[in-house]
């Protein structure tokens, strides 16, 4: 909602269609419980507020993410319900008691639905509802869908249905057993048994009327056949009428009852029915920016805050959607003012797309405010009190308007009430009056919303205004890019170049007269015609910098590609020839030990048949032993000195102990099973290890 006190059009809606982009919207909403919501919703001014919208929107759409969304599409707008609710003693028909029923059943599904998420928002406002399960308990299934109160609403309801049930059959086999008599005696006109005034009769041919005693309730419209109420049953019609007054009275007693029981929650029942709404409304934000492609927007802090507007790739949802029924894209838009610029002025050839240009930058500050994703990838934006907004044709024949004059009387309102919180989009300024004099009015005009700090977004054709953008500090140029080889507007917006007209080159690619277009180019000022080559000469400077850049980045890429892909495939052949080795060692470990163990069992032998002391054969093993580590720590260093870094690496630094070794500490070299001793400190970042009889540096 807007604030108390600002004007209804302070936000120029129409102009920058706003009500398109909420029947955009609209298309993905659940059911009619949230279209009261949508139609209500407007740019709002409080920043708490819109970041709350935002922050439930994007939750919403993270949720959507998952493959989850609440089943609210079956829910009525149950607020005129509530309404005949406020005014006591009125009850509800079937219908609108269902309708309140399926909220209050939503209600108490939605309660818990968030309770174990990460969706926070979600499930403070879902769980805001009340606790309607003893509600739904009592009166659920007592209304079937099509309106019809069930029988087991009440036990009276319930033994008249029956007391029906059992006389019609009453009613119907005698009117068989007539059936069969009068049949056969040929004054019927049809064997069935039809319902006329809500009495049970027979067919009776017209002419054979006087041989069967009744009530005629009625004819055929060929007046051949006669509806007739047989003497024999009038007694069991009138019974069955006397039922069905009562079955009557007792639903409209059961309504009245469901009626108070609902009235008795009815503030419950509103609550529960504005939060279903909203839940709703946020989950149709939410897929309307998945399929949009839209962002989040960032808001300036508080007021004095430095104000940016900053929109990246930015797109108008209606074009989007006009151009995706033709299989196109809209060409995306860059949109930015930093302060202390507060003035941007956008040139270039008709129907190059400026007031496109100008209409999204509005609607996107009117969607970011309420609450609303923007169509673009990036949104940085302060929050604007008013968006004044003066585009198009606003020629008044009524009012006896010419187009100079409605515009002139827009511009005043504009002037009496902008200020530094106000945005303001003029579309060809100063136009529809002479040059001279309409450059200088627009000129004067912007000089003084510049004075008050509104931030301006025009268009315009003037030369001098492009002048006064590149002389003034606060003011940018911009110009619609224009293709020079195929004389058509590429809708890109260029920031820092004013922008080609280029009339008398679209002229001649709209195929007028080529001697036309030749005469009008000898007609050009000399000046003008320079000034036209150099700004043409800039943007084909500009383009061809940013094709550049554009190879540069494509190059950076690619070597960032390779060099990833390099490292890869260095650390792939570094572990597998690591693992190779590593094979191998054991292999050959393998083979030493059976060796060793062979030769011990020699020796042991040689001992036992020469009969030597045990000391001696306990200095033989330990001599095998030691050969078998130095064997080991010989292979470790083989090991360290093929995969290893020339110096020797110390372990990762993820591994690395914070306190730095001394001398005597035992120490694990990188890629090498085997520790090692710390035998000197060389420098700050070297120190000597030796492992076995290995020395390294590390």
């Amino acid at each position: 909602m807007t604030d108390p006190g600002l004007p209804n059009d302070c936000f120029s809606r129409d102009a920058l269609e706003f009500p398109g982009i909420l029947e955009l919207v609209r298309g993905f909403l659940s059911g009619p419980i949230s279209e009261p919501l949508l139609r209500a919703l407007e740019p709002r001014t409080d920043l708490e507020g819109i970041r709350r919208e935002h922050e439930l929107t994007r939750e919403a759409r993270e949720c959507l993410r998952e493959g989850s969304r609440p089943s609210l599409g079956s829910l009525k707008d149950s607020r005129p319900v509530l309404d005949k609710l406020a005014i006591e003693g009125e009850s509800c028909t079937a219908l609108e008691i269902l309708a309140l029923v399926e909220v209050a059943r939503a209600a108490r599904d939605l309660r818990g639905m968030f309770l174990k998420s990460p969706f926070t928002r979600l499930d403070a406002l879902a769980g805001g509802t009340a606790d309607f399960r003893d509600l739904v308990r009592e009166l659920e299934g007592k209304i079937l869908p099509e309106g019809t109160v069930d029988s087991s609403a009440s036990p009276a309801l319930a033994r008249i249905r029956r007391s029906i049930e059992r006389l019609k059959v009453e009613v119907q086999s005698a009117l068989e057993k007539l059936l069969r008599r009068l049949s056969q005696a040929g004054v019927l006109q049809d064997t069935v048994i039809a319902i006329r005034n809500e009495r049970f009769v027979l067919p009776i041919r017209a002419e054979e009327k006087h041989r069967v005693h009744g009530i005629v309730h009625g004819a055929s419209s060929s007046g051949a056949t006669l509806y007739l109420e047989p003497m024999e049953t009038v007694p069991l019609n009138n019974e069955l009428v006397e039922l069905e007054d009562r079955e009557f009275a007792e639903v409209q007693r059961v309504l009245s009852e469901f009626s108070d029981k609902l009235r008795a929650r009815r503030a419950d029942l509103a609550t529960a029915t504005q939060i279903l709404g909203e839940l709703d409304l946020a989950f149709a934000k939410a897929e309307f920016a998945r399929q949009y492609d839209c962002c989040f927007p960032e808001f300036a802090g508080e007021a004095g805050a430095v104000r940016d507007l900053i929109l990246a790739d930015v797109r108008h949802p209606l074009l989007d959607m006009a151009l995706r029924e033709q299989n196109r894209k809209s060409v995306p838009l860059a949109i930015e003012l930093r302060e202390p610029r507060t003035l941007m002025i956008v040139s270039g050839p008709n129907t190059g797309g400026k007031t496109v240009a100008l209409k999204t930058a509005g609607v996107a500050v009117l969607m970011a405010q309420a609450g609303l994703p923007v169509a673009a990838s990036l949104a940085r934006l302060p929050v604007f009190d008013r968006v004044l907004a003066d585009i198009g044709d606003q020629q008044s024949i009524q009012a006896n308007l010419s187009t100079f004059s409605a515009h002139v009387k827009n511009i005043q309102s504009m002037v009496e009430v902008a200020g530094r919180n106000a945005l303001v989009l003029m579309d060809e300024i100063g136009s529809s009056t002479d040059p001279n004099e309409g450059a200088a009015l627009a000129i004067a005009v912007l000089e003084h919303f510049r004075e008050r700090g509104a931030m301006t977004l025009v268009t315009t054709h003037h030369s001098r205004l492009k002048a006064y953008a590149a002389e003034t500090p606060e003011a940018v140029n911009a110009a619609m890019e224009f293709d020079e080889v195929t004389l058509e507007p590429t809708y890109r917006l260029l920031a820092g170049l004013p922008g080609k007209s280029s009339g008398i080159d679209i002229a001649q690619r709209l195929g007028l007269d080529p001697a036309i277009v030749a005469k009008a180019r000898t007609l050009i000022d000399p000046s003008e015609a320079q000034a036209a080559a150099l700004v043409a000469k800039l943007h084909e400077q500009k383009a061809e910098i940013e094709r550049e850049m554009a190879r540069v980045a494509r190059e950076q890429r690619e070597l960032e590609e390779r060099k990833q892909r390099l490292e890869q495939e260095f650390e792939r052949e570094r572990r597998a020839k690591l693992k190779e080795l590593d094979k191998r060692l054991e292999e050959t470990l393998r083979q030493h030990e059976e060796k060793w163990e062979r030769t011990i069992a020699e020796i042991r032998a040689q001992i036992e048949a020469q009969g030597q002391s045990s000391k001696t054969a306990r200095g033989l093993e330990r001599k095998a032993v030691r050969l078998e580590r130095e064997a080991r720590e010989e292979w470790d260093a083989q090991v360290l000195e093929t995969l290893g870094e020339p110096e020797g690496t110390a372990s990762d630094s993820r591994d690395r102990v914070k306190a730095a070794p001394a001398v005597g500490d035992r120490v694990r070299v990188q890629d090498l099973s085997t520790p090692g001793t710390v035998s000197s400190l060389l420098d700050d970042d070297h120190l000597q290890v030796e492992v076995g009889r290995l020395r390294m540096r590390v």
